[in-house]
């Protein structure tokens, strides 16, 4: 067999995979094939061909895999991830989601996909303590989210060790408290539509018609509250206002607003800790405005592909109808 009649053999995997109709693992080897190789190929032959209440999506799989032509190895890591799944009908349904999905897509639709069903982590409070073989040790506790934060913040990150002990055997002061500021949102198109900005303020066109300022919208809304951030479902965030004076870190406090952590899916490291970034990169004529801004931890800033010719890897950050949402590399682009 020439190489060119072996390659077109391989793109045929699930009709070779029926070609096992009525032959056992032994028939297989006698024709020469492994060990191996025959069990998988009786393995793959109950799968696809054998018996199975789901007669449809079976012969759903087997059509998509002969239409993507998909390789028997392409079908062994199909199967890989499907034995992942204990329920027979979520395995089928991933089986054929996976035979329908391009061969050189099929590794990062299953991981997504396998994600998306695993049952959320459940946490609780407790302390585990593990021994280096250097002489050090790493104390890892789970505690309140606020208790946590404050003690975080005492801890010199130059001396990590050594500030966590004194602080913890009371060799220095108390440490401060998490300060909770309220912080209510408006939803702009609510009230009215964002007309311009003007004088460091945006100006708003109510629903009566009359044109005031974000501040006034503010005060006459909810000025008993602590912090206002306005918010557009086109746009975004807004603006910010403070009746006693606008914070230094404006952008920021803005930002956390609509995202309290990391806007990176399934990331919890809160937003104090994080990073600006932005969406469209400062080197690609992205602004530094709020609109084009985002909080991304040091981790997820570092890989969110910012460089649209750059090659796909993890993805990027976006924002759409004032939403941030994450596009997946085959998309990003």
């Amino acid at each position: 067999m020439g190489l060119q009649e072996y390659f077109a053999q391989l793109s045929r995997g699930v009709d070779l995979v029926a070609e096992c109709s009525g032959l056992s693992a032994l028939d297989l080897e006698k024709m020469g094939a492994s060990a191996q190789d025959a069990a998988e190929l009786i393995g793959l032959h109950a799968i696809y061909f054998g018996t199975t209440p789901y007669t449809a999506k079976q012969r759903s799989a087997v059509n998509s895999a002969r239409r993507n032509r998909h390789t028997v190895s392409t079908l062994r890591q199909i199967e890989s991830f499907t034995r992942r799944i204990t329920g027979k009908l979520d395995a089928w349904n991933l089986r054929v989601e996976l035979c329908a999905t391009p061969s050189e897509q099929v590794t990062a639709v299953a991981r997504r996909r396998l994600r998306e069903m695993r049952a959320p982590r459940e946490y609780c409070e407790r302390a585990l303590l593990r021994q280096h073989p250097n002489g050090l040790a790493t104390l890892t506790v789970t505690g309140n989210g606020l208790d946590m934060a404050d003690a975080f913040r005492t801890i010199d990150q130059q001396h990590p060790g050594k500030s966590f002990i004194a602080r913890m055997l009371g060799e220095t002061g108390p440490a401060a408290r998490t300060r909770v500021t309220t912080m209510a949102v408006l939803q702009l198109e609510d009230y009215g539509k964002l007309v311009r900005r003007e004088d460091g303020d945006v100006m708003i066109r109510t629903t009566s018609g009359t044109v005031i300022t974000g501040a006034q919208l503010v005060e006459r809304a909810c000025a008993g509250e602590g912090l206002v951030t306005i918010i557009s479902r086109t746009h975004g965030p807004v603006d910010l206002y403070r009746f006693e004076r606008f914070a230094s870190t404006k952008q920021r406090t803005m930002l956390a607003a609509e995202h309290p952590t990391c806007a990176w899916p399934g990331c919890n490291i809160p937003a104090e800790r994080g990073q600006f970034h932005h969406l469209t990169p400062w080197s690609h004529g992205g602004e530094t405005n709020v609109a084009n801004l985002v909080t991304l931890c040091n981790y997820h800033n570092g890989v969110n592909e910012d460089d649209p010719n750059a090659p796909p890897r993890r993805g990027r950050l976006t924002r759409q109808g004032g939403t941030i949402v994450w596009q997946p590399p085959h998309t990003s682009r």
